[in-house]
C-alpha cells in the first residue's frame, strides 16, 4: 500500500513538472512568435519608410533638373533632326549648358511632330520631323532639360488658310497686318483659335518634355492695330450693351486667361510652363502692356519661368540715353533683367534670352561675356542663348573658357 502511495505521489509529481515544462515551452513559443511578429513589422516599416524615402529621392531628383541656374540654347527643329544635334550637344555640354530649348511649333505655323490631322491642320502644315520621346531621352541622358518651344498667335499658314482666324477690321473684311504681304497673325481671344492650341499643348505635355516654352503669347503690334477688331471686343461690346455694370476686358486678361488654361494642361502632367515676352515690355509701361497684352505680374502668377527676349541690336538708338546701345549689351541685360524681376511675382523665374549671333552688333567673345555677367550681378535665374542660325560653337568654346577661368 505504501508503494502505491509512493508511485501516485511520484506520477502526480512527475506530470506536475511536465505540465509545467509544456507550460514554459507554450509560452516560449508564443514570445518566440510576439517577437517573430514584432520583426515582420519592423521590417514592413523599415520597407514602408525606405520606400517613402525612395520617393522623396526621386522626386527630388527629378526636381533638380528645375532647381539649377539655368544655362540654356534654342535650336530649331531641323537642327535637332539633323546630325548637327549631337555635335551641337557635345559642345553645348562642355561649355556648361544644362538647358535646350527646341521647336515644336514655328511662327510659320509648322508642327514637328506627330498628330492627328483636324480642322485647319494638313499635310503642309505638320511635319514629323521630331521624335520627342527619342530627343528628351537624349537629354536627359546629358543631364539636360529638354523644353518645348510651341510658338501660339503668330501662324502664317493658319492665317492665310483660314481667314475667320483673324481680327475683323473695320471695313468688314478680316485684319491683316500688311497689305503688302501674307497674313501672320491670328486672333488671341477667338475660341477656335485657343482650342486648338490647347489641344496640341495637351499632346506635347503628354510627350515626357520637362517643360513647354509658350512664344508670340501676345497681341499683334505691327500695322494697323487700330483696325483690328478681336473677338473679345465684340462679345464685350454686346455684354456691356445688355449690361451697364459689365466690366470691358483687357488684352491682358485674355492672355492671363489663356495662361490659365494652359497652366492647367501642364500641371495635370507634371511639365513646368514659361513665357516669353518682348524685352521693352520689362519697363511695363501702360502703352506696351496695351498693345501686347502681356501683363508681367499678371502673366507670373501662373508661369514657372519667364523670358524677356533682350538683344541690344533690338534697341533704337540713344535708349536709354546711351552712345552706342546695340554695342552696350551689359546695360541692357541688367536694365532689364532688373525690372522683370521688379514686376515678377516671388515664386517665377526671371531667366533672359540673350543674343548669340553677330546682326547689327559686334559679337566676340565680350559681347557675349558681358551680357553673362550682366546677368550674374543681377542674381537671375540664368539665361538662354539666341542665334536663329543655330551658329553656337564660337560662343560655346567661349562661354567653356570663361567658365573654367
Amino acid at each position: 500500500m505504501k508503494n502505491i502511495k509512493k508511485i501516485v505521489i511520484v506520477f502526480f509529481c512527475f506530470l506536475i513538472l511536465f505540465c509545467g515544462k509544456k507550460i514554459q515551452i507554450n509560452q516560449e513559443s508564443l514570445n518566440g512568435s510576439k517577437s517573430t511578429e514584432k520583426a515582420i513589422v519592423d521590417t514592413i516599416k523599415h520597407t514602408t519608410i525606405k520606400i517613402e524615402s525612395d520617393k522623396k529621392v526621386t522626386s527630388q531628383k527629378s526636381k533638380i533638373i528645375f532647381l539649377e541656374s539655368t544655362r540654356g540654347i534654342y535650336l530649331t527643329a531641323y537642327t535637332v533632326s539633323s546630325s548637327k544635334f549631337y555635335s551641337i550637344l557635345n559642345s553645348a555640354q562642355a561649355a556648361g549648358i544644362n538647358t535646350v530649348i527646341f521647336d515644336l511649333k514655328n511662327m510659320n505655323g509648322h508642327i514637328f511632330f506627330s498628330i492627328p490631322q483636324k480642322d485647319i491642320l494638313t499635310d503642309e502644315k505638320i511635319k514629323p520631323i521630331i521624335n520627342i520621346p527619342k530627343v528628351v531621352k537624349e537629354l536627359h541622358m546629358r543631364k539636360m532639360k529638354a523644353v518645348a518651344r510651341v510658338v501660339m498667335f503668330h501662324d502664317q499658314f493658319a492665317a492665310e488658310c483660314d481667314s475667320t482666324l483673324r481680327p475683323l477690321s473695320h471695313s468688314g473684311k478680316y485684319w491683316k497686318e500688311s497689305q503688302k504681304r501674307k497674313p501672320s497673325w491670328l486672333d488671341p481671344s477667338n475660341s477656335k483659335v485657343q482650342k486648338e492650341l490647347l489641344n496640341i499643348l495637351k499632346k506635347i505635355a503628354k510627350s515626357g518634355v520637362d517643360e513647354i516654352q509658350l512664344d508670340y503669347i501676345r497681341f499683334p503690334t505691327q500695322g494697323s492695330i487700330s483696325d483690328a477688331i478681336f473677338s473679345f471686343q465684340r462679345e464685350d461690346s454686346l455684354f456691356a450693351k445688355a449690361d451697364s455694370n459689365y466690366i470691358l476686358r483687357s488684352k491682358s486678361d485674355i492672355i492671363e486667361d489663356f495662361i490659365i488654361q494652359a497652366k492647367d494642361i501642364c500641371s495635370k502632367y507634371n511639365v513646368g510652363l514659361t513665357a516669353d515676352v518682348f524685352a521693352i515690355v520689362a519697363w511695363q509701361r501702360k502703352s506696351d502692356i496695351a498693345a501686347t497684352g502681356q501683363d508681367i505680374e499678371k502673366m507670373t502668377k501662373h508661369l514657372d519661368a519667364i523670358h524677356p527676349m533682350i538683344y541690344s541690336s533690338h534697341f533704337s538708338e540713344n535708349f536709354g540715353y546711351r552712345e552706342d546701345v546695340s554695342n552696350e549689351p551689359y546695360f541692357i541685360i541688367y536694365k532689364a533683367t532688373k525690372l522683370t524681376k521688379k514686376y515678377t511675382e516671388p515664386n517665377c523665374k526671371v531667366i533672359p534670352y540673350i543674343q548669340a549671333n553677330s546682326w547689327k552688333v559686334n559679337y566676340n567673345r565680350e559681347y557675349i561675356i558681358s551680357q553673362i555677367k550682366a546677368i550674374e550681378n543681377v542674381k537671375s535665374d540664368g539665361y538662354i542663348l539666341w542665334n536663329a542660325s543655330n551658329r553656337y560653337f564660337s560662343t560655346l568654346s567661349w562661354l567653356k573658357e570663361y567658365y573654367a577661368d
